[in-house]
């Protein structure tokens, strides 16, 4: 029995450092089944403003076998490394993330061809039947890449061990491109609108509320192509301006974001002023209202509508409304003087 031991024990040695090896091998191929990828971004040209890199970004691996996208939030959005498996896939970056926008939700995020980001607070009126967009999109800004590979001899391209492999083929060595090095820039996808009221009788209006037809209600981020849904744009303009020559007469101005508006199309826009004494609603609708588009060539295009109005009414001031803030201190007690001790 003595012999039989002993002959049995180096063979039980070999089976265990045999599994050992296997197990060690497995965990060395599980190690690099992922390749580093370096990301940077350049927002120079994306029209936004420069607050905007408080919120970062967001990134979205699609595998182009389909599946879920791989999704990377950046807290520094010029750039930033990540990890992927094998495969080939299409990109997308935009500013912020998902969950970063009051007037913007998205819908399709498991395609890249259908991820679409759309108007936030559409409602529809009772009285009117239309479905209205009541506050415009914040600015939202895209790049796109397609068909970016990570292949076999990516793997593993991060650490310092013997086991890594090469990362830059040698074909591209003399140019500087790096196959694991991925450079966007991000363009804006929303649209500026100036919208421009030269109104007769200014000094008549209270507040104004404009209403535009046939803006996009959404658009889509990998074609940057505007659906072909639409809303009623609402706006309130804020820029008051009279003319030198006439104190009665001026222009009242607006500016606000859209997803898009087909220039060459027709579009009617209605304006509800509410004068001056309070009570009387000054309402007209202008057709076929001319729409011209700018580029400023730092990534923001900008669409200009000017409208003449019609003249609005001469009515008695509502008293006090001179003021936004109007104070009755005529019920006031008298003035107590009243000693602070200084402590």
């Amino acid at each position: 029995m003595k012999h039989k031991y002993s002959a049995t024990f180096p063979l039980l040695c070999i089976v265990f450092l045999h599994i050992t090896f296997l197990a060690c091998e497995r965990r060395g191929l599980t190690y690099y089944e992922v390749a580093e990828i370096s990301l940077s971004a350049d927002w120079s040209l994306s029209g936004l403003d420069s607050k905007e890199a408080d919120f970062g970004a967001t990134v979205l691996f699609y595998p182009q076998t389909g599946g879920e996208p791989k999704v990377f939030l950046l807290g520094d959005r010029s750039g930033d490394k990540i990890r992927l498996p094998e495969g080939i896939y299409h990109i997308l970056l935009f500013n912020r993330s998902f969950n970063d926008f009051s007037n913007i939700t998205f819908r399709g995020k498991e395609g890249y061809e259908t991820l679409e980001a759309c108007a936030g607070k559409i409602i529809t009126r009772p009285d009117e039947g239309m479905r209205t967009l009541v506050s415009s999109p914040e600015e939202l800004a895209v790049a796109t890449m397609e068909g970016f590979e990570v292949t076999e001899k990516m793997l593993g391209n991060y650490g310092s061990t013997p086991y890594k492999q090469t990362t830059v083929h040698p074909e591209m060595t003399a140019t500087g491109d790096d196959p694991c090095h991925i450079h966007l820039a991000p363009q804006k996808m929303t649209r500026k609108i100036i919208a421009t009221f030269h109104i007769k009788g200014l000094n008549n209006i209270r507040s104004l509320t404009c209403r535009l037809d046939g803006v996009s209600e959404s658009v889509f981020l990998a074609t940057g192509k505007p659906s072909a849904n639409t809303v009623i744009q609402e706006f309130v303009p804020s820029t008051y301006q009279f003319t030198p020559e006439s104190p009665a007469d001026g222009t009242i101005s607006g500016t606000f974001e859209i997803f898009g508006l087909h220039t060459g199309s027709e579009h009617r826009i209605y304006i509800d002023a509410l004068l001056t004494d309070g009570k009387t609603h000054f309402t007209e609708s202008y057709d076929n209202v001319e729409v011209t588009e700018t580029d400023d060539g730092q990534g923001t295009t900008t669409l200009r509508i000017e409208v003449n109005t019609g003249k609005i009414p001469d009515v008695e001031p509502e008293t006090g409304s001179g003021s936004s803030f109007d104070v009755d201190v005529n019920g006031w007690e008298n003035d107590i003087n009243t000693d602070i001790p200084v402590i």
